[in-house]
């Protein structure tokens, strides 16, 4: 063996340990396009750590460093198995989406808040009784589909827009009581309505927030 060539078998039990990571991540968040490299490495290893050796090949024990790891996933994205876009993999014949009974569930859902104009009730309820697990509402949120501008408070996306539009409008004139009475909103929501479009900086308004989903993400999808 060449002085920095990966063992072959070693090498199998990568390909075949990645494609699996792969193939869990597209199934847990079908909504999700890609995974960062990182967190594909991470998933891989805890793969490994899990799983029982078995004497069929392919299934020992992955036992590479982390930067051969990395070296066999840039392989299968030369072999045309893996589709890399900057730090991001994702397997080369994934389509990111739901079935159709989910997402008739999805439409259900958001043309239901879209219903309710700027006073939605909370997510997680209309969810629950839909049958929409929260990995779904995590991953609308993530993908823009939801705007989660403050605990228990999501718009659609084009509902969201239209309403920081109308409060951008308002410029320095926009107060809570205003928005409270123009958009035909709660008090709470109208806070939260100002705060998330930029317009906190007035006295007694709170800071924006932020979901976590939108903190921990480093990379848009």
């Amino acid at each position: 063996m060449t002085i920095g060539a990966i063992d072959p078998e070693q090498r199998h039990v990568a390909e075949r340990l990645v494609l699996l990571a792969l193939r869990r991540f597209h199934r847990e968040q079908p909504l999700a396009v890609d995974l960062r490299m990182d967190a594909l490495v991470t998933r891989v290893l805890t793969i490994s750590e899990r799983q029982p050796s078995t004497r069929h090949r392919g299934g020992g024990k992955l036992d590479l460093p982390e930067a051969d790891l990395r070296r066999v996933i840039d392989d299968l994205v030369t072999k045309g198995k893996l589709t890399r876009t900057g730090r991001r993999i994702r397997l080369a014949d994934a389509k990111p989406g739901i079935d159709p009974e989910m997402a008739a569930k999805v439409t259900t859902l958001l043309d239901g808040l879209r219903s309710a104009g700027a006073a939605p009730p909370r997510v997680d309820g209309i969810a629950g009784r839909l049958g929409i697990p929260p990995t779904i509402i995590d991953q609308l949120r993530s993908a823009g589909q939801l705007r989660q501008i403050a605990p228990g408070i999501d718009y659609p996306a084009d509902v969201w827009s239209a309403l920081r539009v109308r409060v951008e409008g308002m410029g320095r004139a926009a107060s809570v009581a205003r928005v409270r009475d123009e958009l035909h909103t709660s008090r709470r929501h109208a806070e939260a309505i100002l705060a998330a479009a930029g317009q906190g900086d007035h006295p007694g308004h709170r800071p924006r927030y932020r979901p976590r989903s939108q903190r921990d993400r480093r990379a848009v999808r």
